[in-house]
Order: structure tokens, then C-alpha cells, then sequence
């Protein structure tokens, strides 16, 4: 075989290699292995907990927050989701009733409690009695959750109904898509006041917490988290770095109450 031909050989095989390390060196689009459904008012807690546990296992994780009965219907109606954590026990047994969770799965991760802020520059006080005026401390407007799919909503207009002032005030309220969308009301000055978890209050400079709203006006506010139905074995290991101690601890810096043991 002459030099030429020699020649001819190379090329093509330089070529190849080439082709090779340009493909190698083009970052690739890797797809998230977890998909994470979460409600609104875990933000906080739950991305700590996800960079925590990302920093363990080289997994990629897709959040997607919002209010849990939005997150729930999004879910039944095929939403690609590998766990849930929801802020209301009723949407967990809405896709429990879809045949869409593992059942054994279904726990409660944290518990929480509903308070009353104002903007910053504001402040007043309330009686959670039946005869106090509760349009006194409404110059305008007061802002919740939209009670049919935010459980804070719901928590507090169980609170309202409770003691009988929900129809009082009723054309003065602000229904909101979500928990974190009522406190950035009353950040804004828009609404006089609104009821948020208490996890939610402590993250704002902007407002003051009011009151803490007593417990038996309304039902236990408890946090729950289940894995979907064919949900990958990475998304189980995650599932159970929930209930780790680390998790626990995160949590409860985010002013959620929890179980250590």
C-alpha cells in the first residue's frame, strides 16, 4: 500500500473521531428523574429537603407547587407526578379514590397552624367570640384561600363559619389561588389582613403576625405526602428521605410541627 492510500485511510478515521468528541463535548438534555407535586405553602421546607437529598443521590428533580387541589386534578387527569404532599387530607383521598396513589404510602409528614397578619405598619386585635364585631377591623378588604381548593381557604372559612362570621363579611373577602398569593396581598397593602399557615407568615418581613388562631375552631391542619402509582424506584428514595431526621429537622426550622421520633 503506497503513501496515498495511507492517506485516504486516515482521513475518514480522523473524521469519525471528531464527529465523536464534538457529540461528547455538547451538554445533553437530561430529563428529571423525580417529578414532585408539592402544595404551595411547603416551598421553603421542601426545597432545602430536595437540595439536601440531591446532594446524597445524583438525581434530578421537577417541582411543581401550587395549591393541592389544583396539583390534585392535575394529577388525576394524568399529569406525569412520582409523589404528592398535600396540605389537606380530603385531595389525598380524592386520588385515593382515582386509584391513582399507593395506599401504603399515605403519611402525614408535618402539621401546621393558621394565623392572622396585617402589613407591617398595621396591627389590631380580635376576639374569636361570636359577639365580637368583626367588620370593625375590616376597613376594606381581608384575603384567604379560595376555600373549593386551597385547604388554608378551607381552614379558614372553617374558622369563620365556626363562629358565624363568614356571611358578615363575605362580600369584603378576597379568594386566592393559593396560600403564598394571600400573603403577598397583605404585603402589598391590598387586603386589611388575611389568614396564612403559620409557616407561611414567618417567611415575610413585610407583614405581622396578628394572632395565632386557636386550634379547635377548626380541623387539625396536617400535611400529608403518598407516592403515585407507578412511580420510579428514585422517587422511592425519596419518599423516604421525608422521613429522615434531617428532613424532620428542616421542617421544624421552617416552623411546621413535627415528630421527631
Amino acid at each position: 500500500m503506497n503513501k496515498r492510500s495511507n492517506i485516504l485511510l486516515i482521513f475518514p478515521l480522523l473524521f469519525v473521531l471528531l464527529v465523536i468528541n464534538s457529540s461528547c463535548n455538547k451538554p445533553s438534555k437530561v430529563k428529571s428523574n423525580i417529578s414532585l407535586f408539592a402544595a404551595a405553602g411547603t416551598i421553603l421546607a421542601v426545597n432545602e429537603i430536595t437540595d439536601s437529598f440531591c446532594t446524597e443521590y445524583t438525581i434530578q428533580i421537577e417541582k411543581n407547587y401550587a395549591a393541592s387541589g389544583n396539583l390534585a386534578r392535575q394529577i388525576a387527569s394524568g399529569a406525569k407526578a412520582d409523589l404528592f404532599i398535600s396540605a389537606d387530607l380530603n385531595w389525598i383521598n380524592y386520588l385515593k379514590s382515582n386509584n391513582t396513589l399507593i395506599d401504603s404510602t399515605i403519611s402525614v409528614l408535618a402539621k401546621n397552624r393558621l394565623v392572622i397578619v396585617c402589613p407591617k405598619n398595621k396591627n389590631f386585635t380580635i376576639d374569636f367570640s361570636e359577639q365580637f364585631n368583626i367588620e370593625s377591623i375590616i376597613p376594606d378588604k381581608i384575603a384567604i384561600g379560595d376555600p373549593s381548593y386551597v385547604p388554608a381557604g378551607k381552614y379558614a372559612k372553617k374558622v369563620l363559619d365556626t363562629l358565624g362570621w363568614y356571611t358578615k363579611i363575605r362580600n369584603k373577602i378576597i379568594l386566592a389561588k393559593d396560600v403564598s398569593s394571600v400573603l403577598n396581598y397583605v404585603e402589598l397593602g391590598e387586603c386589611d389582613w388575611g389568614i396564612v399557615y403559620y409557616t407561611e407568615a414567618i417567611k415575610s418581613e413585610k407583614v405581622n403576625i396578628v394572632c395565632e388562631i386557636p386550634e379547635n375552631l377548626c380541623s387539625p391542619i396536617l400535611f400529608y405526602v403518598a407516592e403515585i402509582k407507578n412511580s420510579n424506584l428514585e422517587s422511592k428514595k425519596l419518599y423516604t428521605y421525608f422521613k429522615t431526621i434531617e428532613s424532620k429537622n428542616i421542617l421544624k426550622k421552617h416552623g411546621f410541627i413535627i415528630d421527631l421520633n
